[in-house]
């Protein structure tokens, strides 16, 4: 009898022995972490770099600014005026944009905080209305017309998250606060608008899409942003996001039709076209953008 129960313990010993060091084994089928048995190349959710690419729109606050005419044009008027034109008002429009980044994780390091990069570009309208006199009204005739002005810059952004509600499905923060700040290419395109922009003349031989579209006429310059928002994963690979960015850029080169002048010679179906008119003024140009989108995350597989 002894002899059995002696036979018997050795038994649940050896199974006891055995099966701890199954639970010790990283590829053992009870593991509770997946990622650990995991055969291939680390993924996103191991805390790989993160790859992501951003499709946005929103509105484009372009704030009001002072306006310099360079060309010397007041001095044409009788009597003349002043080439300094003040509280030139821009319209806020619609913006439209994307953006392609990674983020590196780098919390460990930097007190829970991942550093990032980007390349961002986005476009927006900032139009003057017709009826500022002296900057694209002659106050004399009341002859004039809208300005119209597109916005365009590109240019990469550092960028600094903090992420939230981490879990082993969201290693990397199921939401997460980020800002930053850019330096890019910040380009204005203008041209008389109104009869002289898109309009029932833009079909017709001569009209404004033939011989005046909007980028013929542009200045570019170096500008800088700074921006903020929100992320938060819907799903694992698809994220919804706002933000809000400054962007700031000095401009000698933009071009206004001053006192209407291309009004009385636009269009035209002569051959070459009569020229528009345009003075050229100096301006900083400063917008808050408020943009939503959506980003595609992706695994970085190296």
């Amino acid at each position: 009898m002894n002899a059995r129960i002696s036979a018997m313990m050795c038994l649940l010993c050896v199974l006891g022995l055995s099966d701890l060091t199954r639970a010790e084994d990283p590829y053992s089928q009870r593991v509770a972490d997946p990622y650990a048995i995991s055969p291939g190349l680390p993924t996103m959710s191991s805390g790989t770099p993160e790859l992501y690419l951003s499709f946005m729109s929103g509105i484009a606050m372009t704030r009001s600014a002072d306006a310099t005419f360079t060309d010397g044009s007041g001095a044409t008027r009788t009597p003349p005026v002043s080439d300094f034109v003040n509280g030139v008002d821009y319209r806020n429009n619609f913006a439209i944009g994307g953006n392609a980044g990674v983020w590196f994780p780098t919390r460990d390091k930097l007190w829970g905080f991942d550093l990032g990069m980007e390349l961002t570009g986005f476009l927006w309208q900032a139009d003057v209305a017709f009826g500022r006199n002296n900057f694209n009204q002659d106050p004399a005739t009341g002859a004039g017309t809208t300005t119209e002005m597109q916005g365009l810059y590109i240019g990469p952004n550092f960028l600094l998250r903090y992420p939230m509600a981490m879990s082993e499905a969201y290693p990397n923060g199921r939401w997460f606060p980020y800002v930053g700040i850019g330096v890019g290419m910040h380009q204005m395109a203008m041209r008389p608008g109104g009869s002289l922009g898109i309009s029932a003349f833009c079909c017709a031989p001569g009209g404004n899409l033939n011989v005046n579209s909007i980028p013929d006429q542009r200045d570019t310059t170096v500008g800088w942003q700074a921006v903020g928002g929100v992320k938060a994963h819907l799903f694992k690979y698809l994220a919804f996001f706002v933000e809000a960015k400054y962007l700031q850029a000095h401009h000698d080169g933009l071009l206004t039709d001053r006192f209407g002048q291309s009004f009385l010679t636009f269009p035209t179906t002569s051959d070459p076209p009569n020229p528009l008119f345009l003075n050229q003024y100096s301006s900083t140009i400063n917008s808050i953008q408020v943009h939503v989108g959506l980003s595609i995350h992706f695994d970085w597989k190296p």
